[in-house]
């Protein structure tokens, strides 16, 4: 599936962040990663704060999914992340 406006957006605040703009692939790496998370029911705001993290925090990586398990990365809110697929988008205290 291609990547919403949604994730489109959220990729290039992300580069926008970081110190050095990265290419075009890593933007559209990091669109795909959003997109999967948003299929599942993530908060595009929870997204946008993870990807701010790991831009100024971390802007050697390219995981989102990785940024999300780090100490000190933004949390989700459990509130706004209901559903059954276990992800870190959703918080430790999203169902198994």
């Amino acid at each position: 599936m291609p990547a919403s406006p949604t994730a489109y957006a959220i990729a290039t605040k992300w580069a926008a962040y970081r110190k050095h703009r990265p290419p075009a692939a890593h933007r559209q790496d990091i669109a795909d990663q959003v997109q999967s998370h948003l299929d599942h029911g993530a908060d595009p705001t929870y997204l946008e704060r993870v990807a701010w993290w790991m831009a100024v925090e971390q802007p050697t990586w390219f995981d989102l999914s990785l940024a999300m398990t780090m100490s000190g990365a933004p949390q989700p809110d459990p509130t706004t992340a209901p559903g059954a697929r276990r992800c870190p988008c959703r918080g430790v205290l999203a169902a198994a």
